[in-house]
């Protein structure tokens, strides 16, 4: 298997001064976000790719239309790639949750994997969605694909190609417009990958 998967996080976004819960919310990507986009695109510029699965949020439409301009790559919306649903939580600030419900903020950091926000999804369910469409986009793979994910859903796929817990997956960095190679090492016989970007 020559081939490779190119899972890429989308650009920044503006979620404002304070840090808050963002996930199926649908923001576009700011101004240092698309100028991580361009540098996607720069970097993608030579490399082949035959399919690439997005996200339906804007944000990942935004970078994937960026990396692939001018190119005829077909673009398949998955509406398995998007975010982890945070319900309740989501657009709310850090703090915010900390200080209005402390004991469900307490309970997620010490339950990462299976805490469900009220209204939204566990990590694990997340796990649940995503990784038979990824085990279906590698089995279906013929040539170089692109995903284009979020953060949440990357450490997921990550985090089970790694053999990392849930629990732990946040060990896994993730920035803004980061690039992760996924291919298939013949000597291993094993799922391998990488950060290069």
């Amino acid at each position: 298997m020559n081939k490779k998967i190119y899972l890429v996080r989308h650009g920044k976004i503006d979620t404002g001064k304070e840090k808050c819960y963002i996930g199926v919310t649908d923001l576009t990507l700011s101004k240092e976000g698309i100028v991580q986009a361009q540098k996607l695109k720069k970097f993608f510029q030579n490399i082949h790719i035959e399919k690439a699965y997005v996200s339906p949020l804007i944000r990942c439409v935004q970078t994937a239309d960026i990396i692939l301009e001018n190119r005829n790559v077909e673009r398949i919306l998955m509406r398995e790639l998007m975010e982890i649903n945070l319900g309740q939580w989501e657009k709310k600030s850090f703090s915010y949750i900390k200080r209005f419900f402390p004991e469900q903020f307490k309970n997620r950091g010490e339950n990462i994997a299976t805490f469900v926000t009220p209204g939204g999804e566990s990590f694990e369910q997340l796990r649940k969605r995503v990784i038979p469409v990824f085990e279906a986009i590698k089995e279906n793979t013929k040539d170089n694909v692109l995903i284009v994910a979020h953060a949440g859903v990357n450490r997921v796929i990550l985090s089970s190609i790694l053999s990392i817990s849930i629990n732990d997956m946040f060990k896994i960095n993730q920035d803004y417009g980061c690039v992760n190679e996924i291919f298939w090492n013949d000597e291993l016989k094993k799922l391998q990958c990488k950060k290069i970007m």
